[in-house]
């Protein structure tokens, strides 16, 4: 009895298994396809322009689509991953040979006869891509190809959607986000997205979006039109470039995500096209390529994705150390200046003295998203007092203040480039006399300054925080002036940097 109750069980789930529906190729349709085909050809013309972070990501992107789509055993899925291992390999600001392998060799996995492209092959990629051949031990059969695309002329898959276009929603009520991904949309027009989303512990639907340029998503809150149904309209100038990315959450009313249709990982993608017949910013060749139907010979360098230049205003304040072989500026027995005082007045204990508190301006240039080289202006007041007492040199009666001036060059390193927050490092050199306050006479509550200079060399660290335009910084500058009175001196700065 129980081996028939055994063997029923058993046959049960070999029936299940056998018609359980499984993501594999005959699930990809020529659309998706075709998709992947457009994205691939967009990435390749970014590469041939040497923008490898462009080409990178938008190979990612078409990977990202086939592996949702049920593509990744397709011949286009296997073509973006041999080029995306050749990004890797060849960029030249950031060379990743281990990870080109990687894409090599999965690559292989869909398509034993995976090859380089006549136009991208050269003896070194020919090279690693026959060894990772070699170390996966497959074969390219005799006929070419192992893996075929869909077949354009067969009819795809017919799957029930729920009807977006309609205005009315008498349907019931789903159990995750319905939505269809338009494969296309035209550039400097508005877009309409709708979806059809829970209303079961939903507060809200959201959209979230990556505008043209930006890294970070913005998110538009959905409007509930009928029934399920969700609807949002995307301002016409956030439609631009050649894909538009986004993906589709509902919100709890504790404010949490509680489903999604797509991921900030893996967006859902929408291919943009050019007006037609239409002039401005989409007529415009992302490339910088020429146009063939204009009359000119101009050839636009591609424009860059990040701000080139940053200005930077501030205030600041410092603190310097002061050792005993210091002279008092001022308060020598010839007043002729630190640089004459033999038995003028010293600083009794080594410590830190009050610097100059002011202002600083700053102007940056980026040489890539991740270092910058620019100069830091400083200009500050150190105030110093003195009493009338004539028989006393260290009391002659000086007081007021006095100015100091110092230009900084500066080269730094951002290590973050796509947050809000982006710290930096990097090292200083410049010059400039600076001064600090030190206490000379504790009777009679005397100070006086010191002045150091010219040469002035060390490090700064800090960080941005706002968006890519404007943003609030906070700097720390330590220095190493010399060879007037040598001293170490800690700068904090403040203040309000702008990006463009």
């Amino acid at each position: 009895m129980k081996a028939d109750k055994l063997f029923i069980v058993l046959t049960v789930f070999s029936i299940m298994a056998v018609h359980l529906p499984s993501a594999s190729a005959s699930d990809c349709s020529e659309k998706v396809v075709k998709r992947i085909k457009k994205l691939h050809k967009t990435a390749m013309e970014d590469y041939d322009q040497m923008e490898f972070a462009s080409a990178r990501k938008t190979l990612q992107d078409a990977i990202a689509i086939a592996r949702r789509e049920g593509c990744d055993e397709s011949i286009a899925y296997a073509n973006v991953l041999v080029d995306l291992g050749i990004v890797y390999i060849t960029d030249t600001d950031n060379p990743d040979e281990t990870r080109g392998r990687m894409m090599f060799r999965k690559a292989l996995s869909v398509n034993a006869c995976a090859e380089i492209t006549k136009a991208l092959r050269t003896p070194k990629l020919q090279k690693i891509l026959d060894e990772e051949r070699k170390k996966s031990g497959v074969k390219c059969k005799a006929g070419g190809s192992t893996v075929k695309d869909p077949d354009p002329d067969k009819p795809p898959v017919k799957v029930n959607k729920p009807d977006e276009t309609s205005d009315v929603d008498n349907g019931p009520e789903p159990q995750k986000i319905e939505h269809s991904v338009p494969d296309e949309t035209m550039g400097g027009k508005k877009l309409v997205l709708k979806c059809r989303a829970p209303k079961a512990g939903v507060s809200k639907v959201a959209i979230y979006y990556r505008k043209p340029g930006q890294s970070d998503y913005t998110a538009a809150v959905m409007q509930n039109t009928s029934g399920f149904t969700w609807k949002v309209e995307i301002p016409a100038a956030d439609i631009s470039g050649a894909v538009f990315q986004y993906y589709i959450a509902a919100i709890s009313n504790g404010g949490k995500a509680i489903m999604a249709h797509g991921n900030s990982g893996a967006p859902n993608i929408i291919s943009i096209t050019k007006p037609k017949g239409g002039s401005g910013p989409e007529d415009e060749d992302p490339l910088g390529k020429k146009d063939p139907k204009k009359d000119n010979n101009t050839f636009t360098a591609p424009t860059s994705t990040h701000s080139k230049f940053m200005l930077k205003i501030g205030g600041r304040y410092g603190a310097g150390y002061l050792s005993t072989s210091m002279c008092s500026y001022y308060h020598t027995p010839s007043n002729g200046g630190a640089t004459d005082c033999d038995s003028g007045v010293h600083v009794a204990q080594a410590g830190f003295g009050a610097g100059e508190l002011g202002a600083e301006a700053g102007f940056h240039y980026f040489i890539s998203k991740s270092f910058s080289l620019g100069v830091d202006v400083k200009f500050g007041v150190v105030n110093y007092s003195g009493v009338d007492d004539d028989s006393n040199p260290a009391t002659s009666g000086v007081s007021g203040s006095w100015y100091g001036f110092s230009g900084l060059g500066k080269a730094l390193y951002y290590p973050l480039t796509d947050s809000a927050f982006m710290p930096y490092l990097g090292g200083v050199l410049g010059g400039g006399q600076m001064w600090h306050s030190w206490e000379v006479d504790q009777t009679n509550g005397v100070t006086d300054i010191f002045g150091h200079g010219f040469v002035m060399v060390g490090a700064s660290i800090g960080f941005l925080v706002g968006s890519p335009r404007v943003a609030f910084y906070l700097n720390i500058d330590g220095i190493l002036i010399l060879p007037e009175q040598t001293t170490f001196h800690v700068d904090f700065s403040a203040g309000l940097a702008l990006r463009f």
